[in-house]
């Protein structure tokens, strides 16, 4: 379970960069939290993580206060990855790279080996484990990137922008793993993005808007809210927007909008 409370935070000690945010995220939740450039939720995924202290508000994880004291038994439980894989290889191969946070942990060698293995495999990269980061396309770097998350098996895993790099082909198999390690392995997730047809496949959505939390709710939900939507430079897709008209239509029976939903939201 994690608890934001009346966060706020600003860069330069004046203009916030978040504006008293709260929400809960439960256990086992994939989250997106959307917004245009600028409306804080990169900002936000840095103080999930402790890269950053709220200026104001508190954050816990499991019933733990994030504060320097807890830092690093919560970054047990949290990890994230960022928009640019290239920015987090620190190794010459994918297999060092799965293997860099397991040896800052004093992992032994057998058991590591074992770990590589077992994610490398679960993200679909187990025969690319030789290859150098630049040998790699843009999906399989992320790929890596998540990889050498889940090693460390942390409960909760936020992906900042995970897709916004990738070719369609790329973002479907980013799509499919995140989906399989929710709903498969119970992994609590959080999504950075903009982009609202990768967000129906979420739980809920938080919507940002110059650092003040404007939406909460289920996609469907949220997605009638077109006009807030669109206030916050977030377009729905042409789709999406053909459901809220059709919704709109007394004459079609409920049963043909929510088949087009379901539609939707497997795309």
């Amino acid at each position: 379970m994690i608890k934001v409370k009346n966060v706020s935070f600003s860069y330069n000690g004046h203009d916030e960069a978040l504006k008293d945010v709260t929400f809960d995220i439960k256990e086992g939740a994939w989250i997106s939290i959307l917004g245009h450039n600028g409306s804080g939720k990169s900002t936000l995924s840095k103080l999930l993580v402790g890269l950053l202290t709220p200026s104001k508000g508190t954050i816990k994880i499991d019933d733990m206060l994030l504060n320097d004291e807890n830092l690093l038994d919560i970054r047990k439980k949290i990890g994230i990855v960022f928009q640019n894989p290239d920015n987090q290889f620190v190794g010459v191969t994918v297999k060092h790279d799965i293997a860099f946070g397991l040896e800052n942990q004093r992992v032994p060698h057998d058991k590591m080996v074992e770990k590589i293995n077992y994610y490398a495999n679960l993200v679909g990269m187990q025969d690319f484990l030789s290859k150098e980061p630049h040998q790699l396309s843009g999906g399989q770097k992320q790929r890596v990137a998540i990889a050498g998350a889940l090693a460390m098996e942390q409960d909760i895993l936020i992906l900042d922008e995970a897709t916004s790099m990738l070719d369609p082909e790329g973002t479907h198999d980013i799509v499919n793993l995140i989906r399989k390690l929710n709903k498969e392995y119970n992994k609590t997730i959080i999504t950075i993005t903009h982009d609202l047809s990768f967000a129906t496949q979420s739980d809920e959505l938080i919507i940002l808007r110059n650092g003040e939390m404007i939406l909460k709710g289920t996609p469907k939900e949220v997605f009638q809210q077109e006009e807030i939507l669109k206030s916050s430079h977030l377009e729905l897709p042409f789709e999406l927007g053909i459901y809220n008209e059709v919704l709109k239509d007394e004459k079609i029976s409920k049963r043909v909008v929510e088949a087009l939903w379901a539609f939707n939201s497997k795309m």
